[in-house]
């Protein structure tokens, strides 16, 4: 008797959540002629709302500059930090990731230590404050 094979069964690798696209980041509209549309409802109200992105500017009187570390001082470090921040529809920081590091670590420790305190303002779909994702750049620069 021949043994059957038992079946491979192969699990698809989760893939990270996508951030949400602003009509800046959306890609370029295409020159081909329209696809019919499905016969599932949509919103058209909802994609013609105008999109206005998070900010962190207009709230820097409560949005305090990250402590500058002392042995960065002390050996003269400088850098840029470029923080990709998560933001919720309330203006809170929901997640911190280093996009471009300042090549110090304790710069970079610094700066998500600030900004995880901030208050931002949400972005906005139409009047609705919606979550979405902001980058924030925090210049180490020594005063001499």
């Amino acid at each position: 008797p021949v043994k059957k094979k038992e079946p491979v069964v192969r699990k698809q690798a989760e893939l990270p959540k996508p951030l949400p696209m602003s009509e800046s980041t959306l890609p370029a509209p295409s020159s081909a002629p329209p696809v019919a549309a499905s016969a599932a409802p949509s919103k058209p109200a909802a994609a013609a709302a105008p999109f206005t992105e998070a900010n962190f500017n207009a709230n820097y009187g409560s949005n305090p500059k990250p402590k500058y570390p002392r042995i960065a001082t002390s050996r003269g470090w400088e850098g840029t930090v470029r923080l990709l921040v998560k933001v919720s529809a309330e203006g809170d920081s929901e997640e911190i990731t280093v996009q471009t590091s300042s090549g110090h670590d304790v710069l970079d420790e610094a700066a998500i230590e600030a900004v995880e305190k901030w208050k931002f303002i949400p972005a906005k779909r139409g009047d609705t404050p919606v979550a979405s994702s902001v980058i924030v750049p925090i210049n180490f620069v020594l005063n001499n």
